[in-house]
């Protein structure tokens, strides 16, 4: 999380978080401001040096539709999750699994999908969780920007208090 920027549109909402590339990308073509930047690790030139964003504000305010969600990745899933199997404590060669078999009848959503182990995902196989005896760690569940930005996530500190407004104002 430490290499990530927080992109608020222009009226300081939260939009989106992206890898500081892509925010000192934004900054540099002149659509997005730097509103704090690490002082400790900047970006280094041959001949210059410049501020590492850890938040940017775009310039132009961008309409977006009502979202309360993250995008349903499987980098966010395996973030949601820990990085950890849902059914045992393993954290090596994880992919992804449909809890309700998309064999049968089961969706692409954040209640459906967990990161798996490729051991249990193979036990598991086709069947549901009462054909195989398994247990979810937790309830699968669909987190919004803020479950992003907890320092138990390694984020930013001061990223809580965009999502602190963004609360206030109802989004």
């Amino acid at each position: 999380m430490k290499n990530l920027t927080l992109v608020l549109n222009a009226d300081d909402i939260p939009l989106n978080i992206a890898s500081q590339v892509r925010a000192f990308n934004l900054v540099f073509k002149g659509k997005a401001v730097v509103v704090t930047h690490d002082e400790e690790n900047p970006f280094t030139s041959e001949s210059r040096t410049f501020k590492r964003p850890t938040i940017i504000r775009l310039i132009k305010w961008i309409y977006v539709p009502h979202r309360k969600m993250m995008p349903l990745t499987r980098h966010n899933i395996y973030k949601r999750d820990g990085h950890q199997c849902m059914y045992c404590p393993s954290t090596r060669k994880l992919t992804l699994d449909h809890v309700h078999p998309k064999s049968k009848g089961g969706k692409n959503s954040w209640t459906n999908l967990v990161a798996c182990c490729a051991k249990c995902n193979t036990k598991k196989d086709n069947k549901s969780l009462a054909e195989t005896g398994m247990k979810l760690r937790f309830e699968p569940y669909a987190p919004d920007f803020s479950f992003f930005a907890t320092p138990t996530n390694n984020a930013h500190a001061h990223w809580i208090e965009f999502f602190e407004k963004k609360k206030k104002r109802g989004y």
